[in-house]
C-alpha cells in the first residue's frame, strides 16, 4: 500500500464514525471520543479535504420502484455510455474485448429489454447478469474501511 499522509487515531476514530453514519454531529461525535466538538469539527474539515469525497443518501431501491439489477460486461464504442441513467456504477477494465463492468438499474425487466435494444449506439454487450434487488447482498465498504482504519498505521 502506498501512503501519503497518517492518520491520527482521532481522525481515525472520527472517520470510521463518519463513514457508519455521516450525519453524525460533531457534538456527537465529541461525546462519544471525548475531545471537544471545536476539536472534532477541525478533524472533520481536514478529513472533507483529503479523505471524503462527499456525503450520500443511499436510498431503498424498491421504494423508488428500482426492482431489476444487471452486471454487465461490454466494450465501450464511446464513454457517453458511461452517462447513461441507468448505470449505479461503473468500472474500466483492460481486456481485449471488454472495456467496462457496470452495474444497472431497472424498474423492469421491459425496461432492461429497452435498454440492451438502445445500448448498440454506444457499446457492445458482452457479457450480462440480471438479479433482483434480493439479490444485492452487500452493497457498501463500510466494514472494509474501518477494518483498513482500525489496524493501519497510516493510510
Amino acid at each position: 500500500m502506498v501512503t501519503t499522509t497518517t492518520l491520527t487515531q482521532n481522525e481515525k476514530k472520527i472517520l470510521s464514525i463518519l463513514v457508519d453514519h455521516a450525519k453524525t454531529t460533531d457534538s456527537e461525535i465529541a461525546s462519544k471520543i471525548k475531545i471537544s466538538p471545536q476539536g472534532v469539527r477541525k478533524i472533520r474539515q481536514k478529513l472533507e479535504e483529503g479523505y471524503i469525497k462527499e456525503y450520500r443518501t443511499i436510498v431503498d431501491y424498491e421504494k423508488v420502484g428500482i426492482y431489476v439489477f444487471a452486471i454487465a460486461q461490454i466494450k465501450a464504442i464511446n464513454r457517453d455510455i458511461l452517462n447513461d441513467k441507468h448505470i449505479i456504477g461503473a468500472f474500466e477494465i483492460n481486456e481485449a474485448d471488454v472495456t467496462h463492468i457496470i452495474i444497472l438499474g431497472f424498474a423492469s425487466l421491459e425496461d432492461l429489454e429497452e435498454y440492451k435494444l438502445n445500448i448498440a449506439e454506444h457499446a457492445e454487450i458482452k457479457r450480462m447478469n440480471v438479479v433482483s434487488k434480493k439479490g444485492f447482498l452487500k452493497n457498501s465498504p463500510v466494514e472494509l474501511i474501518k477494518e483498513q482504519l482500525k489496524y493501519s498505521k497510516s493510510i
